[in-house]
């Protein structure tokens, strides 16, 4: 929510605020041959918005001095679109509000002009925008239209006052009318409270204020709803004792559509407080209480219940003499939500959760309830994060055939060279070195001239002023979009330049645990559309590959797949791109099966099927539709049929070799790739796949 910079404004918003008035009698009608350059509507699109003219209210660098200041930040609910000119004649916009608005026009009233006159016609109002033009004192006339549609000239006077103008909105957007139906009176601010009660210790941050503008538009468009009002005298009794008096329904709703206001502040040890205007409320409830969030808006009817003068005995807080006003209030909330029907009715509109300006750092919830829509799709790119293209590239290349051990590697012997795994990108080969005390990832060239020519060795890398090396046994590796992914042990997946190798950042922190940041060490990764899926020692962790930028070190996860088991062993997986569908290897003699369609608004990740074995599988990969698997028993290398699990053949010996301890494999560039870790000597296998018959 920071500043939105574009291209310049034209000559118009220097001048557009020029309008000044004339006596009546001094009103020009300019017939069609008298036509001037200065002509209103002022025409704006989104692309004229500039650092000169636009600003973000509520966004994360503003200063707390400020958004605390109800003088500069607080809003009617009836009035979230404040449109004035002030005392130093500037025309502003301040528009309250997490969603944008479409096709406005401005009518302006000049003290001198009969009918009000076409001043601005918005393309879009952004989300929070404050749009400020000053108006300089110039001579310039002006031609405009009139409501009447007349073309008159409008005199232009550097005298012109506050007073002397006036504007009216008009919009045909339908969440302008949503907004415009809002009938309670409330004033909206921000408030700092205490500095020494502990339970408002800690300030709201700007993310909490806009989360706040949207709860404050839900709710009092809500109330004021035909919907609620049905609601409200359909649903039983609402008591304000024990004693079980029943509430009038009628003079309820009247004092909370005329109560007079909410200043939203923040609060810790308790989920919230409230009474008269004071509302605060714990970082949590300002994000749940959205139908495809948590859908859950307990603290936020609670404690509005106490600022309209209900206490903790009958039903209107804690429901102590049965369901009553949060119950009655979060049916209406969230159906109004799954409706679309709320001003704000989808936590997409902010996706705060996705904001670092929290006290919590937390892994992108799973959705109660998924709200399909195309603006919210044109916001962020739709509900799953699967909105990438697989990196692909790399696969060409004449079939392969040669055996690569620690002779390949300068300096190396059989104790400081041990292969785990592979991939192979167009002419460079990438193998996982992970013998004991010399952690590595070696790359080697695959052009017919240069085969197995060693090219670099990644052992060692600059972080800032650091020195880092792979903090454990490292696993697997792959290559995608112009990097290197290489996962390991210590709970971290490194991620470094393909072009100079540099370290670019890592998944997980370093440190074992299932914080939002962190993996349970790093066994295997594969990327898919835009989509980071590493296997650790308990789930398949996700993040979105957009975020793997530099600087930005151990990014959130996205989602996790549910618990597959403790166990640390050797993971595979591999993604059948026809059918979307991620296999992955568990040591409990199975195939874990994941249909990566399904993740969407941070939908916890199920298997929809599993394959069953006697032995135990090491890892897999797809060659045009059919899935091989490496095993620990006596069929080391077979085809597996992808629907059912069943071995289609055994290819322990292929290409005139017997493999004796297979482990991790690609398949690419027409070649297998797959490594053999046995006792006298592990070593890699290139295999043409024409020896896949």
């Amino acid at each position: 929510m920071k500043r939105f910079f574009s291209t310049c404004l034209l000559f118009w918003v220097g001048i557009f605020l020029l309008l000044v008035g004339c006596k009546k009698d001094e009103v020009t009608v300019v017939e069609d041959e008298d036509i001037v350059d200065n002509e209103l509507p002022v025409r704006l699109t989104v692309a004229d918005y500039n650092e000169s003219n636009t600003y973000y209210l509520l966004n994360d660098d503003e200063s707390p001095d400020v958004y605390f200041d109800s003088k500069q930040r607080s809003f009617l609910v009836t009035q979230p679109l404040q449109i004035s000119l002030d005392d130093e004649l500037n025309f502003q916009i301040r528009f309250y509000s997490p969603r944008a608005l479409k096709g406005v026009t401005i009518w302006a009233t000049i003290e001198g002009y009969d009918e009000e006159v076409e001043f601005m016609s918005l393309e879009k109002i952004m989300p929070f925008q404050q749009l400020r033009v000053p108006v300089p004192f110039v001579t310039t006339d002006m031609t405009a239209y009139t409501r009447g549609g007349k073309k008159i000239l409008i005199t232009a006077n550097p005298d012109l006052t506050v007073e002397d103008i006036s504007f009216r909105i008009e919009c045909d957007d339908p969440y302008w009318a949503r907004l415009q139906s809002i009938r309670c009176k409330w004033n909206i601010a921000f408030g700092r409270y205490s500095d020494t009660q502990a339970s408002w210790k800690y300030k709201m941050k700007a993310s909490h204020t806009r989360e706040a503008v949207a709860i404050a538009l839900n709710m009092s468009y809500m109330f004021s709803s035909e919907k609620f009002e049905k609601a409200l005298h359909e649903f039983g009794p609402l008591h304000s004792n024990n004693d079980r008096v029943e509430i009038d329904k009628h003079a309820l709703l009247t004092r909370v559509l005329n109560h007079r206001g909410l200043v939203f502040g923040y609060t810790t040890g308790v989920m919230g407080l409230g009474g008269g205007t004071t509302y605060g409320m714990h970082e949590v409830c300002y994000l749940e209480h959205y139908a495809d969030d948590k859908s859950i808006t307990e603290t936020l009817f609670h404690e509005f219940a106490h600022c309209v003068g209900y206490g903790h005995a009958g039903n209107m807080t804690y429901e102590q003499t049965g369901p009553g006003w949060i119950t009655l209030c979060n049916n209406v909330y969230v159906e109004l939500s799954r409706e679309k029907e709320l001003p704000v009715y989808s936590r997409r509109f902010l996706h705060t959760r996705k904001c670092k300006n929290r006290y919590f750092d937390d892994i992108y919830v799973a959705s109660k309830y998924i709200i399909e829509d195309p603006e919210l799709d044109a916001l962020d790119g739709g509900l799953s994060p699967l909105r990438g293209v697989t990196d692909t590239g790399g696969d060409d290349g004449m079939p392969l055939t040669f055996r690569l051990d620690y002779a390949d590697v300068p300096g190396a012997t059989a104790a400081t060279f041990r292969p785990k795994d592979v991939y192979a990108y167009g002419n460079t080969l990438y193998v996982v070195n992970d013998a004991d005390n010399n952690y590595s990832v070696e790359v080697f060239n695959l052009e017919p001239n240069s085969m197995k020519q060693h090219l670099h060795s990644i052992r060692e890398w600059s972080r800032g002023d650091e020195t880092e090396t792979f903090g454990g046994r490292p696993n697997g590796v792959t290559r995608a979009n112009g990097k290197i992914y290489v996962t390991h042990e210590g709970s971290r997946t490194e991620i470094f330049d393909a072009g100079d190798y540099r370290f670019v950042t890592c998944i997980g922190t370093g440190a074992w645990g299932t914080g939002p940041s962190q993996t349970v060490h790093a066994f295997d990764v594969v990327l898919y559309k835009g989509m980071v899926a590493i296997h650790d020692k308990r789930y398949v962790n996700f993040v979105e590959e957009g975020v793997l930028t530099p600087g930005n070190v151990a990014p959130r996860l996205y989602i996790r797949s549910e618990h597959l088991g403790e166990v640390s062993a050797a993971y595979g997986m591999a993604v059948d791109e026809r059918a979307g569908l991620l296999y992955s290897t568990h040591p409990s003699k199975r195939i874990d099966v994941f249909a990566l369609g399904d993740i969407r608004e941070g939908v916890t990740l199920k298997r929809v099927k599993q394959l069953a074995y006697r032995n135990m599988p090491y890892a897999l990969d797809f060659y045009k539709g059919r899935l091989f698997v490496t095993f620990n028993g006596n069929e080391k290398f077979c085809e597996v049929d992808p629907e059912t699990g069943d071995i289609v053949k055994d290819y322990t010996t292929v290409g005139g070799i017997t493999l004796q301890a297979p482990e991790k494999f690609c398949i690419r560039r027409s070649t297998l790739f797959i490594v053999d870790r046995t006792k006298d000597g592990p070593c890699l296998y290139a295999i043409p796949t024409r020896e896949l018959k």
